[in-house]
């Protein structure tokens, strides 16, 4: 049975919150163990060019994912405004030329990158076997982009009328697949590559499964194709969806940019660098998960014109992210010798580790607030804003920042320059976004005043 709609729109909004956060928290965790344990596994051949081929690959991989991340977030803020209004055909029938939208898209994606694979791996720089086994594992993966977009949209739509735990599972289902294939696939089937993509296929197939049940027969929330109203929502749809996608473009520009700098200065700093990236998502997957906890809240609330709600929304956001920040940065602390032992760190390693855990760790609270602002501009119908912000961090701010940081400090200044652009992007689209919502709660309550007095008369 269909959950009602308007179910973010009263009640405690730290409840809410916490209601929704806790189960992307666990889905996440499930999804980055599994891709650490992928490159584990494979790392197990003991084969460097199976490594490089994963490298190679990653940057097309991610970019995938980034119209996948932009179809599922025009389902959260489209979705979730009509649910706010309490029109729940009109929500069916948006979800239902979402899913067609995004499955159209990308069918299209899955064959233009199919062919062209191997020609991008060669303008990555792929050569030999390298570029062999990268093209391999890519076309693999790629056939299940459809699957991916259906996969992640289905997640969204769940989560937008306050079914989590059934989008929580569906993933945590997918990651356990996955975690259990691979082994199975790389080493008893001998497939080494092919095997972790194919198993990789399996648990999205797992997901989408699962996600697009529950949508479908349990809540209901598919509507009738209507092709002259379709036509009409794809702008609509479009707009959130392409600005979303682009904004995701900078981010493996900027990591490789980070990765190039700090091969500078020896393996030692690229080792420190590969550490952090592989703890940061672990240490601070509460700052990813809370955009995906408040994004139906928000979008409920805003369709309604309920800005007073929006306001402690923030209020309540700055409180969690204050919160869980400081104590993953106590944490990271107090394990930062542990850590280095764990990764047997060579002495440079464990210095620039050292000061991650130390110095750099808390101000990733300032991530939080840009992902959490971000989350904002695309479901009040501002994707272009959070757009500009997410290329203007990586372009303007991280590459820049990082570029001055080595040229004056070394492998510190690298992990010193992100931090400051973090720390800058964090409190502009913070301020940003705030004001837009105290200027809506104004606006909304001279209406207010005005229809109050013309009511009462003269």
């Amino acid at each position: 049975m269909a959950l009602q709609p308007q179910y973010f729109v009263s009640g405690s909004i730290l409840r809410h919150i916490f209601s929704m956060v806790h189960t992307s928290m666990l889905a996440l965790v499930a999804l980055v163990l599994v891709d650490a344990l992928d490159l584990f596994f494979l790392s197990l051949l003991g084969d460097v060019d199976v490594v490089a081929g994963l490298g190679f690959a990653w940057p097309l991989i991610f970019f995938t994912l980034a119209v996948s991340l932009g179809v599922s977030t025009a389902m959260t803020a489209l979705v979730a405004r009509a649910e706010g209004q309490g029109d729940r055909k009109r929500a069916r029938i948006l979800a239902t030329h979402i899913l067609v939208f995004g499955l159209g898209l990308s069918v299209l994606m899955t064959l233009g990158l199919w062919m062209a694979a191997p020609y991008m791996l060669s303008l990555l720089g792929a050569v030999g076997r390298a570029h062999e086994l990268g093209t391999s594992y890519l076309q693999i993966v790629m056939l299940c982009l459809p699957v991916l977009v259906l996969s992640m949209s289905s997640g969204a739509l769940l989560r937008v009328i306050g079914a989590k735990q059934r989008s929580m599972w569906a993933k945590i289902a997918g990651a356990v697949t996955n975690a259990v294939l691979d082994p199975v696939f790389i080493f008893g089937f001998d497939w080494g590559v092919e095997g972790a993509a194919w198993a990789t296929v399996i648990s999205r197939i797992v997901i989408m499964g699962i996600a697009f049940y529950g949508v479908r027969n349990v809540h209901q929330m598919l509507g009738r194709f209507d092709g002259a109203l379709f036509r009409k929502d794809i702008s609509e749809i479009a707009k959130v969806t392409v600005p979303v996608s682009l904004a995701k473009v900078g981010a493996p520009l900027a990591s490789g940019f980070i990765m190039a700098s700090m091969a500078k200065f020896g393996s030692d700093a690229v080792a420190a660098m590969a550490i952090i990236e592989r703890i940061a998502p672990f240490a601070f997957v509460g700052f990813m998960a809370l955009p995906q906890a408040i994004g139906p809240v928000i979008g409920q609330n805003f369709a309604i014109h309920r800005t007073d709600r929006l306001r402690a929304i923030w209020h309540t956001v700055w409180g969690l992210i204050v919160v869980y920040g400081a104590v993953v940065s106590v944490m990271l602390f107090l394990a930062s010798d542990q850590l280095a032992v764990l990764f047997r760190a060579t002495p440079d390693t464990a210095e620039l580790l050292g000061l991650f855990c130390t110095a750099i760790a808390p101000f990733y609270m300032f991530l939080g607030l840009q992902y959490s602002s971000h989350t904002f501009f695309n479901v009040t119908g501002r994707p272009n804003l959070a757009m500009i912000a997410d290329l203007a961090k990586e372009l303007l701010g991280v590459i820049p920042l990082v570029w001055l940081g080595s040229l004056y400090f070394g492998a510190p200044g690298v992990l010193f320059g992100q931090m400051v652009a973090i720390c800058l992007f964090g409190v502009i689209t913070a301020i940003v976004s705030y004001r837009l919502a105290c200027h809506a709660h104004t606006r909304s309550a001279t209406k207010q005043d005005l229809a109050t007095l013309a009511q009462k008369g003269p």
